[in-house]
């Protein structure tokens, strides 16, 4: 075998074992980024938004509706405070048993 083909054949096993490498190296170096906890909403966040919806006198409020039973409720992240999918509260956790004027039966 000529030295031409031995440098051809290292070069591709090398090459080849670079292009399978990458994909684990993204693995092995891979840090899970910080998740950076969302604020919790306020009363009057926004769409008269209140964090007990029992507290409402909002004219579309009706008793038992709140956000762990809306359709936009994402689920609950901790203590009773998770994420709606609503645009207006996406930067923002709201509590399970609150209410605001876009809810919606669902959850």
């Amino acid at each position: 075998m000529s030295d031409f083909n031995k440098s051809r054949r290292v070069f591709l096993r090398t090459a080849a074992l670079g292009v399978a490498a990458v994909p684990l190296a993204r693995v092995a170096t891979h840090v899970p980024a910080a998740r950076a906890e969302k604020p919790k909403a306020e009363d009057g966040h926004a769409l008269d938004y209140v964090n007990d919806g029992s507290t409402s006198d909002h004219e579309k409020y009706q008793d038992g509706n709140k956000c762990s039973n809306c359709a936009f409720w994402a689920g609950e992240v901790s203590g009773g405070w998770g994420g709606c999918r609503h645009p207006q509260f996406s930067d923002v956790l709201v509590n399970a048993d609150g209410w605001c004027n876009t809810w919606v039966p669902g959850g």
